[in-house]
C-alpha cells in the first residue's frame, strides 16, 4: 500500500509487495539499525491519520519493517462480545487467521490480553510461559512479539510479530520498538474515538440548537398571531356590534315571510360568524402564548377534565371509560387540561350528546401514548388531513371555531409530545396523545 506525502514523507512510504514489506530507505541502509529517530518518525504519524483502519494498516507495516519482519496481526478488544476480534493482518497465513476471534487467555493473543504484559519470545518450544498454548505449528520461526494496546488500565488490543527475516530471533531492540509503536497505536485509536464522539455530540447539539432556533420562531409567529387578533378584535368589535344592532332593529321593522328579512337574518348569521372567528383567534392566540410549564402527574389532569365534563349537564347522556396504566405518569404539563377538555367537547358533538368516550393510557420505555377514543360520526379521509388547521371545523356552519384541534396541537408540541388520529366514516375516531415522561423530560 502506498501512503500519499501528506501523511508520511516518501523516505518513509512503506510498499507492500506480496507477502513481504519493504521501506522505502537508502537502498545502502539497514532498516534494524535505522535507531530510536526512525521509531519516532513513524509513531509521529500514527497521530495525522483520521481513519481506524488506515491507522492500523500503517501501523503494522511500519512495525513489520523496523523489526525485519514478514508476518504480524492487531486484534482490537470488543467490549461487547468480550473477546479479541482480528482487525488487520500480514504475511503467508492470511487464511488462517481471516476473521480471528479470541478470547481471553485462548492463544497467545488471549494470554497477552488476559496479562496485560509485553513479551519478546526467542524460541516458544523452551518458553516456559507458553508450554500448553497452541500456537500454529506452519510458522517458520518460533520467536515472535506480542504486545498489548494498552490506554491507562484499558485494553484495547493485541499486536502481534512473528517470522523476522533470515528466521533469526527477535531481540531486545526490536522489543523496545514493538512496545513504542503499541502505546502510540493505542492512544491513537482511543483518539480517534474521542473525535468520533464529540462530532457525533458536535452534531446532536447543532441539531438541538436548529430544533430550538425554530422553537423560537414558531413561539415569535405566534406572539405576531397574538398581537394580530387583539388589534383585530378592538377594531372590529365595536362595528360588528353595531352591524348587529341595527340588523336587530331593522328586522323589528320588517314583515315576516318578506325577501328582505330574509337576507337580514342571513346577514345576521354572517355578523355571528365573524364574532365567533374573532373570539377564536384571540382564544388561540391566548393558549399559544401561555408559556407556563410544570410537571403534572398524567391521571390526575385526565381524572380533572373529566369530572369538569361530568358536571355539565349537556353531558348528562355521556358515560367516561378509564383504562388507565398501573402507576404515576409524570409529564411536563403545558396546558394539557384544555386539550382534554377540547377532545372530550369533540366526542360529544360526534356522537350527539349521548354515547361513551373511553380513555385510554399506555407507557412504553420512552413515552407515554393516552388515547381518547368516540364512537360518533368519524371524519371523512379527505379532511383528516385538515383537522389540526386553525379555523377547519367538520361542524355546521356557525356551530363551532375551528381552534380548538389547533390548540391543542400547539400545547402538545410545547409538550415535547405528538398528537394524531384515527378515524372511521360512521364508526367513530381516536385521538393519539404520545407524550415523554419522567427521565424523558427535563425536570423543571
Amino acid at each position: 500500500m502506498w501512503y500519499n506525502s501528506s501523511t508520511v514523507s516518501s523516505e518513509k512510504s512503506i510498499l507492500k509487495k506480496g507477502t513481504k514489506h519493504y521501506p522505502l530507505y537508502p537502498s545502502d541502509m539497514n532498516p534494524s539499525l535505522l535507531g530510536k529517530e526512525k521509531v519516532s518518525d513513524s509513531t509521529a504519524a500514527f497521530h495525522t491519520f483520521s481513519d481506524e483502519e488506515n491507522l492500523l494498516e500503517f501501523a503494522l507495516d511500519s512495525l513489520l519493517a523496523l523489526t525485519s519482519a514478514a508476518a504480524g496481526s492487531i486484534f482490537l478488544w470488543d467490549d461487547s462480545s468480550k473477546e479479541l476480534v482480528l482487525s488487520i493482518a500480514r504475511g503467508p497465513y492470511l487464511d488462517k487467521v481471516s476473521g480471528a476471534r479470541v478470547k481471553l487467555k485462548e492463544g497467545v493473543s488471549g494470554w497477552i490480553a488476559d496479562k496485560g504484559l509485553s513479551v519478546l519470545v526467542k524460541d516458544i518450544h523452551h518458553d516456559e510461559r507458553f508450554k500448553e498454548i497452541k500456537r500454529y505449528r506452519t510458522y517458520q520461526t518460533p520467536s515472535f512479539i506480542s504486545v498489548p494496546l494498552l490506554a491507562g488500565n484499558k485494553l484495547v488490543g493485541v499486536i502481534n510479530v512473528t517470522e523476522r527475516e533470515n528466521l533469526i530471533s527477535f531481540d531486545e531492540e526490536d522489543f523496545d520498538r514493538a512496545n513504542t509503536i503499541a502505546k502510540h497505536v493505542a492512544l491513537a485509536l482511543e483518539n480517534l474515538k474521542t473525535k468520533k464522539r464529540l462530532r457525533k455530540e458536535n452534531e446532536e447539539l447543532h441539531q438541538s440548537v436548529a430544533n430550538l432556533n425554530e422553537s423560537l420562531r414558531q413561539q415569535e409567529s405566534l406572539v405576531s398571531i397574538g398581537k394580530l387578533a387583539a388589534n383585530l378584535a378592538h377594531e372590529l368589535n365595536n362595528p360588528l356590534d353595531a352591524i348587529r344592532r341595527f340588523i336587530n332593529l331593522a328586522l323589528d321593522q320588517v314583515m315576516e315571510d318578506t325577501l328582505a328579512r330574509e337576507y337580514l337574518l342571513k346577514a345576521k348569521s354572517g355578523i355571528r360568524r365573524a364574532i365567533q372567528i374573532i373570539r377564536g383567534m384571540l382564544t388561540f392566540a391566548r393558549e399559544s402564548a401561555k408559556q407556563t410549564t410544570r410537571i403534572a402527574e398524567l391521571h390526575t389532569l385526565i381524572e380533572q377534565a373529566i369530572t369538569a365534563a361530568s358536571q355539565d349537564q349537556t353531558y348528562d347522556g355521556m358515560r367516561f371509560e378509564k383504562e388507565f396504566c398501573e402507576g404515576r405518569v409524570l409529564v411536563k404539563d403545558t396546558g394539557l387540561w384544555t386539550v382534554f377538555k377540547n377532545l372530550f367537547e369533540n366526542a360529544h358533538h360526534a356522537m350527539s350528546g349521548r354515547g361513551t368516550i373511553v380513555v385510554a393510557t399506555h407507557r412504553n420505555a420512552k413515552q407515554v401514548v393516552i388515547s381518547v377514543r368516540d364512537t360518533g360520526c368519524g371524519v371523512p379521509n379527505e379532511l383528516k388531513g385538515k383537522v389540526f388547521e386553525p379555523f377547519f371545523s367538520t361542524k355546521e356552519r356557525g356551530e363551532g371555531t375551528g381552534i380548538g384541534l389547533a390548540i391543542c396541537r400547539d400545547i402538545v408540541d410545547r409538550s415535547g409530545g405528538e398528537i394524531t388520529l384515527e378515524s372511521t366514516e360512521n364508526e367513530g375516531t381516536t385521538f393519539y396523545i404520545m407524550l415523554p415522561y419522567e427521565d424523558g423530560i427535563e425536570k423543571l
